[in-house]
């Protein structure tokens, strides 16, 4: 018999990200189990939730890199079963005896497993694991059965939470394009997520939607972006960053901003990892530092110097009009390269040619 509290639980999470660990907690009490894993079964980067209890588990087991090579993931998506299954459904004892994988679980103190796979409009797969610790007794049929009645539910809880997030960028790029800013959302492999007309206006001049992938005309502007995103993808604390691009055969320059995507707004549901803003560079007005120290997250002392230097100012002289020591200009001009993400004056000075503002 279905609980009635548990079934308004999986709805409300499907509308609060942040309550699926406690529904985890909930379901797991229903199994007799120690705690349970919602995450993705996608390229790159897997995004993941947990019980409290089985949260260091899980990040040890994802550290040694065993979802990259899971035997349980792999023969369960494969079955394709509308319902949860046990270990004993996929593995006989004795492989489940010998797989390295379920031994280094029992290891870390789990291996016992019922789960199901749901595959969302997004593209993802997304796998719910209840874990029993390696000591208690296996899941049997009888206790995947009285999760099913479960499992359309959660389905349709994470399908809707999938369409929430998606909507959310979506509408995230377009608050910006009332802005007048050109701005996409892109995954974790460098897929365009959501992107506003302003940034569509930006096709094929700067940007084309590769297959798979965004790609960027300005090739060292390309390779800068995809280094990032593989470093981000590595890194839990990952930077946003400011990056000139100029495009092929033209005149024209811009600035991308990338904003990584983190904490609550990085559910497991959201494939999008970054947020870029595009910021077009114009030529015939008054250079603006506010806009400079805005668009680069600049000090103001280092828009001052990033300012004097686009004058075509030395060091010596930046230091003079300003008052300040030399090693000071040198010391904030090596921040605003580092932001900016060019490498030296005369780059800084032509991109700062550009940012102008009326008048």
């Amino acid at each position: 018999m279905l609980n009635d509290t548990l079934l308004g639980e999986i709805y409300e999470a499907a509308h609060i990200p942040e309550l699926w660990p406690g529904l985890l907690d909930k379901l797991t009490a229903e199994s007799d189990a120690w705690g349970g894993m919602l995450f993705t079964v996608s390229a790159g980067v897997t995004r993941w939730i947990a019980s409290e209890a089985t949260t260091p588990f899980f990040a040890q087991f994802l550290a040694n890199g065993w979802m990259a090579r899971n035997p349980l993931v792999e023969r369960g998506v494969k079955r394709d079963h509308a319902g949860f299954l046990t270990d004993l459904d996929l593995f006989t004892p004795a492989e489940l005896e010998a797989e390295p994988m379920y031994q280094d679980m029992r290891r870390l103190g789990g291996g016992q497993h019922v789960g199901t796979a749901i595959n969302v409009p997004n593209g993802d797969t997304l796998v719910i694991n209840i874990e029993r610790r390696s000591g208690q007794s296996p899941f049997s049929r009888g206790d995947a059965e009285r999760l099913d009645p479960y499992r359309p539910h959660l389905a349709r809880a994470a399908m809707l939470a999938a369409r929430y997030t998606q909507q959310r960028f979506e509408n995230t790029v377009s608050d910006l394009e009332l802005l007048g800013l050109a701005s996409a959302a892109i995954g974790a492999q460098g897929a365009i997520i959501a992107c506003n007309r302003r940034f569509e206006a930006m096709m094929p001049s700067l940007f084309k939607d590769g297959r798979g992938r965004l790609s960027i005309e300005d090739p060292v502007a390309q390779k800068v972006v995809f280094d990032l995103i593989d470093k981000s993808n590595a890194s839990a604390r990952p930077e946003s960053v400011s990056i000139p691009i100029r495009a092929a055969g033209s005149d024209a320059r811009a600035v991308l901003h990338m904003v990584p995507i983190t904490g609550h707004a990085r559910d497991v549901f959201t494939r999008a990892a970054h947020l870029l803003v595009v910021t077009p560079i114009g030529i015939e007005r008054k250079l603006d530092l506010a806009l400079v120290q805005g668009l680069f997250d600049l000090t103001p002392a280092e828009a001052r110097t990033a300012g004097s230097i686009a004058q075509g100012l030395s060091v010596p002289e930046t230091a003079s009009q300003l008052g300040i020591a030399v090693n000071t200009v040198r010391a904030q001009l090596r921040a605003v390269f580092d932001k900016s993400g060019v490498g030296s004056q005369s780059e800084l000075a032509a991109l700062l040619s550009g940012v102008k503002s009326p008048g």
